[in-house]
């Protein structure tokens, strides 16, 4: 995807001027507030809103707190230095008031996004980036009615995202093509790592992947195969080590000599089994995804690559084990 990268990096805002951006944080709980560190952590100006007044209150302290223990990500940066650029605005028109983006963080309720963003709507400039955090709703259920919604789209975060920078990209299908690059290359100046997603679906794709390993989890509790201790040991001292690195198609592709389609044609068996298990009636494994995870990791890395990648996989997880081993 084509992006505004070097101006947005360049700190350049959108009108051809050099100056601190701004960014409006709409909601101050757990989610607004790491938002407010990471806007802040990268020398945007921070304006957060919070009907809530005791939330709103401890958000300065909850800051302090978390980019304290979030040093080592940016440790040129005291916690004053990061707080110092984050004002508490007492209303909604004073955050927004010359924001180029404004992130939504309310509850997660359709009616009351719904509500704010049509407030959002009327009181930002057309060029201002409306986005939500939400984990679940898409903009279509949010902004369907609104006059401005081609410059709305959802900005779903994992949680923190001042510790967790992906954050998954949902423009709906009535959001700008050039918002939506905009929208990547604000996330990216931010220290973050969109991910797009290209249509919209209920919960995303996170929280479907995330979904998909806990109901298998629990339904081998529920079933006796293990316990709950067992199986998140299982994650944690096995596939955490590995993800910590590498996604899980990529560890699959360093697994068999002859990449992810070597991998598939040896295993792939186990994955149709289960997934008729749960009812499936066609193979999930077919020529089709083989070809298209083989051509994605090729593109990536040659076949002849594997041996260094591997090696290069096998040390960071004995580094990572070292870390674990000698921390409290």
């Amino acid at each position: 995807m084509e992006t505004h990268n070097d101006r947005d990096a360049a700190g350049v805002d959108e009108r051809g001027g050099q100056g601190v951006r701004r960014v409006a944080i709409v909601g101050a709980g757990i989610i607004g507030s790491s938002w407010a560190l990471v806007f802040a952590r990268a020398g945007w100006e921070a304006r957060v809103f919070s009907r809530h007044h005791a939330v709103r209150d401890s958000l300065l302290d909850r800051v302090t707190r978390a980019a304290d223990a979030a040093r080592a990500i940016a440790p040129a940066l005291t916690p004053d230095d990061i707080v110092a650029r984050i004002t508490l605005a007492e209303s909604l028109e004073q955050a927004v008031d010359g924001a180029e983006w404004v992130q939504e963080s309310v509850e997660e309720d359709v009616a009351v996004k719904s509500a704010l963003f049509a407030d959002l709507d009327r009181l930002t400039s057309p060029g201002t980036i409306l986005a939500s955090s939400t984990s679940s709703i898409g903009m279509s259920c949010i902004a369907e009615s609104l006059a401005g919604r081609a410059r709305m789209l959802v900005a779903h975060p994992a949680t923190p995202p001042h510790l967790i920078p992906v954050v998954e990209m949902v423009p709906a299908p009535f959001t700008d093509g050039g918002v939506t690059q905009r929208a990547f290359a604000t996330m990216r100046a931010v220290g973050q790592v969109p991910v797009l997603v290209t249509r919209e679906r209920p919960g995303f794709v996170m929280n479907r992947l995330q979904g998909a390993l806990l109901t298998e989890m629990f339904a081998v509790i529920r079933d006796g195969l293990m316990s709950p201790a067992d199986v998140d040991a299982l994650i944690r001292d096995g596939f955490g080590l590995r993800w910590a690195f590498l996604g899980p198609l990529e560890g699959v592709d360093l697994n068999a000599p002859g990449g992810i389609a070597d991998y598939l044609a040896r295993y792939g068996f186990m994955f149709d089994q289960m997934a008729r298990e749960r009812g499936a009636t066609e193979p999930v494994v077919t020529e089709a995804i083989v070809a298209t995870l083989q051509g994605a990791m090729r593109a990536r890395l040659p076949l002849e690559g594997l041996p260094a990648r591997v090696s290069w996989r096998d040390a960071r997880m004995a580094a990572l084990r070292a870390l674990r081993a000698g921390g409290t």
